[in-house]
């Protein structure tokens, strides 16, 4: 009897996900046919996960391995943040955990205040990483802020605070986000090239984009 009722908990469980994973792509379909609705011309900037998390950290890794090598060649070093090896190893490994969260948090926070409003963000998994994806198309500007909010609060924030204080942990726990930011940085990369409005994709790691001829795009950069 409870396997029978485990297995129909995560039945429905993988029922809701289904459901809500197609309201998401069908409220995707609705933005990009609206937009095609308007002129604009669609373009798939959008990378597979896995790829775009190995790509990304190849993106990544001479940023993260300089903010390391470069902190180690600090004089006065500080190896610990309180005292105590055992202490300080589960700090870290509390805020390495906390990093990953509040990274997708980033990103929503970013998006919601250039858009004003924290609707159309959502959070989910794709292939087993954790991601935010905003539903509102946005100019290149503001979709910029939002995918590059971590990487500057976590990533280079935090390495900036372990080199200013010499403090090993604190430019290593940057050195870690930095490297988790290399989809980050690769698909801000492509948008920073991508002028018109820039719909993030529900589950992939990127973007549609949807440009206009020139004399009709006038306004959409702001």
């Amino acid at each position: 009897m409870r396997k029978n009722g485990t297995d129909t908990r995560r039945q429905a469980r993988e029922e809701r996900l289904k459901k809500e994973r197609e309201e998401r792509f069908s409220r995707f379909d609705a933005a990009c046919a609206a937009l095609c609705g308007q002129g604009y011309t669609q373009r798939d900037k959008t990378l597979p996960p896995r790829r775009a998390g190995t790509l990304g950290i190849l993106t990544a890794a001479p940023f993260a391995i300089a903010a390391i090598v470069g902190g180690l060649f600090l004089p006065d070093l500080h190896f610990l943040l309180t005292g105590s090896l055992f202490a300080d190893a589960a700090l870290f490994l509390v805020l390495l955990l906390a990093s990953i969260p509040a990274h997708e948090g980033l990103h929503a926070l970013g998006w919601a205040a250039v858009s004003g409003t924290f609707r159309g963000l959502r959070f989910g998994l794709a292939d087993g990483s954790p991601y935010c994806a905003c539903e509102k198309p946005l100019c290149r500007w503001k979709y910029l802020v939002g995918a590059l909010l971590p990487l500057a609060v976590l990533g280079l924030g935090l390495s900036a605070a372990g080199l200013c204080l010499r403090t090993v942990p604190l430019f290593v726990l940057g050195a870690f986000n930095i490297a988790c930011a290399g989809g980050d940085i690769l698909v801000s990369a492509r948008a920073a090239a991508s002028p018109g409005l820039l719909l993030d994709h529900p589950e992939r790691c990127g973007f549609y984009q949807f440009c206009r001829p020139p004399e009709s795009a006038r306004g959409e950069e702001n």
